[in-house]
């Protein structure tokens, strides 16, 4: 089984490639979290894959992955292949570090990470990447997620001990992480422009459940991921983040075949 976590299709577009070459199910990590419930149980199947993918925040996992894992269980987990793909703009800070030491705690080993970079998203700070660089990223992506998912199926290890991080590193991971969420998970500047037609698209993706349509326009509480969902996927283009987004393109991944 494959759980996945993606706001603007990158992840999902990962995790659908590699839940078809692997034969494995995918389940939505957003969707499992809105059941509210206090523990995620899951029944694996002799020798079954378990695999995990996200994209990177601030060189972290999202919180949203971090708070899931917390509450799973595996039945009948014997050492299973747990493997972990996950996707950033830039590099990846001492992310298999982290997601190392995070499966330890529940008493269980990861034997293989890998990162894909794919294109910038996170509109709300940064412009998206020129349409030369966008494709050139999506097309190495294409290229290493093949090599990525014949090492998942030779069982292939990623020797941990062996890893090396500079002190750069593993600020980025535990240092500006932190700094992130204290930061810049506001929602008061998020409003829908006049050109908003109230579809409820962006109530519909948000995995925190975090928008609610109000006499036609969506109105953000304060549990935002910065998953860049609601903003990227609004058919319109009417959601705005302040005077950041305007005039700003937006980016969903064009790669998929089958959109959830």
């Amino acid at each position: 089984m494959i759980f996945y976590y993606s706001g603007t299709g990158n992840s999902l577009w990962v995790a659908q490639v590699i839940g078809k070459y692997q034969n494995e199910r995918l389940i939505d990590i957003s969707l499992e979290l809105k059941k509210n419930k206090q523990e995620y149980v899951y029944e694996l199947e002799k020798k079954e894959k378990i695999g995990f993918v996200f994209p990177t925040y601030s060189w972290a996992p999202p919180k949203i992955v971090e708070d899931f894992i917390k509450k799973i269980k595996f039945n009948g987990y014997k050492q299973n292949y747990l493997f972990s793909v996950y996707t950033c703009g830039t590099d990846s800070g001492c992310m298999s570090k982290y997601l190392d030491n995070m499966f330890k705690d529940k008493k269980m080993e990861i034997y293989y990470t890998e990162f894909i970079q794919m294109p910038e998203n996170f509109i709300t700070m940064f412009d998206l990447d020129s349409t030369l660089l966008r494709n050139k990223k999506l097309e190495q992506a294409q290229k290493k997620i093949v090599k990525i998912n014949e090492q998942i199926a030779d069982g292939h290890l990623h020797v941990f001990d062996k890893e090396k991080y500079s002190i750069k590193d593993y600020f980025k991971t535990y240092i500006i992480k932190h700094l992130f969420y204290f930061f810049f998970m506001g929602t008061t500047k998020f409003k829908a422009d006049d050109k908003c037609n109230s579809c409820g698209l962006c109530e519909k993706v948000c995995p925190y459940n975090n928008i609610k349509m109000y006499e036609g326009k969506p109105m953000w509480s304060q549990h935002c991921t910065k998953c860049m969902a609601c903003i990227c996927r609004c058919p319109q283009e009417a959601i705005q983040y302040g005077k950041r987004t305007k005039n700003k393109g937006r980016y969903y991944n064009p790669l998929l075949k089958d959109d959830k």
